[in-house]
């Protein structure tokens, strides 16, 4: 596994997905008296500042650990929106930009993760976490902000990241 997560006191943990409502799952396990940005602290988050932060390692268990999963798509355009790329800088930095990773390279596809889509189930992963309801949905990149992806780079994303894709689709609604 890659990246950062949060074990809380509970023995609950999170993994942080960027891109897919972890700021805001981030903020809402701060001690009260930590809930602030920094001043003059543009691209702060707020696992900065958290007491439960670590790191993601090799052999971390999946139970126990949840997730956001956002539509893989959508997260690819806010995430070159968030690092100022085209689309074809975002694809060429899948190995080396946290923003970029998919799950995969992260680990998160594994049995036992606890996944919830976001942003409809960011209450319920909340919840599961044992964290205060409602979550503030927070650090939103405007739409204007993200690039149109024409069929090709749509394609392009979505065979990079036809894992993803598929959890998501897997865990849409049922009618």
């Amino acid at each position: 596994m890659q990246g950062a997560k949060l074990t809380l006191p509970n023995g609950k943990r999170f993994a942080v997905v960027a891109r897919s409502g972890s700021y805001s799952i981030c903020w809402q396990s701060l001690p009260e008296e930590l809930q602030h940005v920094p001043a003059g602290s543009q691209r702060w988050h707020p696992i900065s500042a958290s007491p439960y932060k670590g790191r993601l390692e090799e052999t971390d268990e999946p139970v126990g650990m949840c997730c956001m999963v956002r539509d893989p798509v959508e997260r690819f355009r806010s995430s070159c929106a968030r690092q100022q790329c085209t689309p074809e800088e975002g694809l060429g930095r899948t190995e080396f930009d946290v923003h970029f990773w998919s799950l995969g390279q992260m680990g998160l596809l594994a049995e036992g993760v606890t996944y919830f889509r976001f942003p409809d189930q960011l209450e319920a992963c909340a919840e599961w976490l044992g964290l205060p309801t409602p979550v503030q949905q927070l650090n939103a990149e405007a739409d204007e902000g993200k690039p149109d992806l024409t069929a090709e780079q749509e394609a392009a994303v979505r065979a990079a990241y036809a894992d993803d894709i598929a959890l998501w689709e897997s865990l849409q609604p049922q009618p």
